[in-house]
């Protein structure tokens, strides 16, 4: 029997790059746990505003380890993503219930009171005794909950880490902006 994962932390939002590295920090040292494969049909519906994510990339090395996760997959569409610091956006496409018969050809709206998700993205390279590790922050939330969600500061353990310089270096670095 598979084992239901939850979020790495729930109702949470990320402000930086310093609270990506407590929570990868965090998990490092086995305070918090990394998700391990993608997620099933039950957990995808439990995903939400507030939902943050960690994981590791499949590597070349994976039959070995049997860890990691080749794509984070939610099942939702998406837009093209958009740059802030060192995070990647990318803001959710509605999509009509399969109930919703497409009468006309007119491009379905979204109700009135939809709130989208936003998804936002941070990755990391990490050098663990298993050598080199890409590592994946994925945290989700709406425009209307944001300011409702607490942040790292509020987690006993986690918010007052002191994170080693150096340890967690941004994917992006020598990226074109």
């Amino acid at each position: 029997m598979v084992r239901t994962q939850r979020p790495t932390l729930q109702n949470i939002r990320i402000r930086s790059t310093v609270d990506a590295h407590k929570i990868f920090y965090a998990v490092h040292r086995g305070h918090l746990e990394m998700v391990t494969r993608r997620l099933d049909a039950d957990e995808r519906m439990a995903l939400g505003s507030g939902c943050v994510y960690a994981w590791e990339e499949r590597g070349p090395h994976t039959e070995i380890t049997g860890l990691g996760i080749e794509r984070f997959t939610e099942g939702r569409r998406w837009s093209p993503s958009r740059v802030r610091d060192e995070f990647l956006f990318y803001y959710e496409k509605y999509t009509p219930p399969e109930s919703a018969g497409q009468a006309s050809s007119e491009k379905p709206q979204a109700p009135k009171d939809w709130d989208p998700l936003v998804k936002q993205t941070y990755s990391v390279w990490i050098d663990t005794e298993k050598g080199r590790r890409k590592w994946h922050l994925t945290a989700y939330f709406t425009q209307l909950t944001v300011d409702n969600l607490g942040t790292i500061d509020d987690i006993a353990g986690v918010g007052d880490l002191t994170v080693p310089d150096g340890m967690f270096k941004s994917t992006r670095v020598n990226k074109n902006r």
